[in-house]
């Protein structure tokens, strides 16, 4: 079996091959925790035709945290408080998802990756959750490994069948959806911030989280991963 990953992007301070490609090791470390002999395919930005040729090649994709997106993407105006971005890989991500929805792939996003799916299917974001008009910080101080608020796990929904009704995670992200995409419903909440969601009545599992499973060391993280590749193993080529 193979899962496909979503990269990002750097430029690093160097006069030799300052372009990099990279991916969060964390991604890679808690797939192969669950499944030693999976393998993982890191998918540079490319264009849509060689993205469905790798993908085929795929059982699955994650769609990994990173840049904001660009407002523009979902018919905004960039406001003052919105972060760095990066419109190739949005353009990037947008076509792999498309990809995997047309193949039949299950789809995981994570964070921004959420966030993504969230978009493509219409729904937009808050560009800082300043504008949200709450005082709640969802960037936290502590480790990354480390959970630093609960999210409510909604009933009837895929994370309810396996995890409890409230867990703690932890938070890096300060945006948030604004209005949910076409045929998707919320599956986590905090407070009025939507920390996950799915897409409803589709054949192959599409669903995103906004926090960060993949450095956290809990059981629940690791049964996020479980269930997604058990669910990956169904459709193994």
């Amino acid at each position: 079996m193979i899962i496909a990953i979503s990269s990002s992007s750097m430029k690093i301070k160097t006069n030799i091959f300052p372009d990099k490609f990279y991916l969060n090791a964390d991604y890679v470390k808690s797939l192969l925790a669950l499944k030693q002999d999976l393998g993982v395919m890191m998918i540079p930005y490319c264009n849509k035709q060689n993205a469905k040729e790798l993908l085929k090649r795929s059982d699955g994709l994650i769609l990994s945290g990173g840049f904001d997106i660009s407002p523009c993407i979902y018919g905004e105006k960039p406001k003052k408080l919105l972060g760095k971005t990066c419109k190739e890989r949005d353009i990037f991500e947008l076509d792999l998802l498309e990809c995997a929805l047309e193949i039949g792939l299950n789809v995981f996003g994570i964070c921004r990756g959420m966030q993504l799916i969230n978009v493509f299917f219409g729904g937009h974001l808050y560009q800082d959750l300043s504008y949200m008009k709450t005082e709640q910080n969802h960037i936290q101080k502590e480790k990354p490994s480390k959970a630093s608020h609960r999210v409510k796990i909604i009933e009837n929904s895929f994370l309810s069948a396996f995890l409890p009704k409230n867990i703690w995670v932890n938070s890096f992200h300060h945006q948030a959806i604004s209005s949910l995409g076409e045929n998707l419903k919320i599956c986590a909440k905090n407070k009025k911030i939507i920390e996950g969601i799915e897409l409803k009545e589709s054949k192959n599992l599409v669903f995103g989280v906004q926090w960060h499973p993949e450095v956290m060391k809990d059981q629940y993280s690791k049964l996020i991963f479980e269930k997604f590749l058990e669910n990956c193993c169904r459709n193994e080529k």
